[in-house]
């Protein structure tokens, strides 16, 4: 990966830099951008629209920065597997994120996340989820608390999600010599 650094405005406190993924020529000659990991850390504030393009990206690391929101441009990044957005300064989530269906870790530790977006809840293949350092809801956080909380998050997260039928219709959907029987 080239970084070729660009002088931007400075400032007393700081100087602003911009960082391009590949220079020009390499961009000229034809060059190919395939990495499967991209790591991005270092109190950015904003992230360029070119990485939502990479769309071969398994898994993206944008901890320990200064962001406040991400994208729904996210979706795009369907392979992914692995994302880090701990650390920043995120208030909200793009309903877009559940979209990424084949995500299996998705940290969001330490920022100011109150409420998740319920299309969390599509993220099927989903292992872990980190939350903590974030003042959720207390519903939310009574689910996550729970013994495998990642797992009664997404049934919790997918049952609220409009226009999803209830856990025992799509059961029986599926399986249709399942009897569902409900004990009170």
């Amino acid at each position: 990966m080239s970084r070729t650094p660009k002088e931007g405005k400075e400032s007393k406190s700081h100087r602003v830099r911009t960082h391009t993924i590949m220079g020009q020529e390499e961009v000229g000659a034809g060059k190919k951008s395939f990495w499967p990991e991209l790591e991005i850390t270092g109190n950015i504030r904003n992230i360029s629209p070119a990485v939502w393009s990479l769309q071969h990206l398994t898994s993206l690391y944008l901890n320990d920065n200064c962001l406040s929101r991400i994208p729904a441009e996210i979706a795009r990044l369907e392979h992914l597997m692995y994302l880090d957005l701990s650390c920043n300064k995120i208030r909200s989530l793009p309903a877009e994120i559940g979209e990424l269906t084949r995500l299996r870790e998705l940290l969001l530790n330490n920022n100011q996340l109150r409420v998740l977006p319920y299309e969390i809840g599509k993220l099927f293949n989903l292992q872990n989820i980190g939350l903590k350092g974030n003042p959720l809801t207390m519903e939310i956080q009574a689910v996550y608390s729970d013994s495998n909380g990642t797992l009664k998050l997404l049934s919790y997260m997918l049952d609220n999600l409009a226009g999803v039928a209830p856990l025992e219709i799509r059961l029986s959907a599926s399986l249709p010599n399942l009897l569902v029987l409900r004990c009170t």
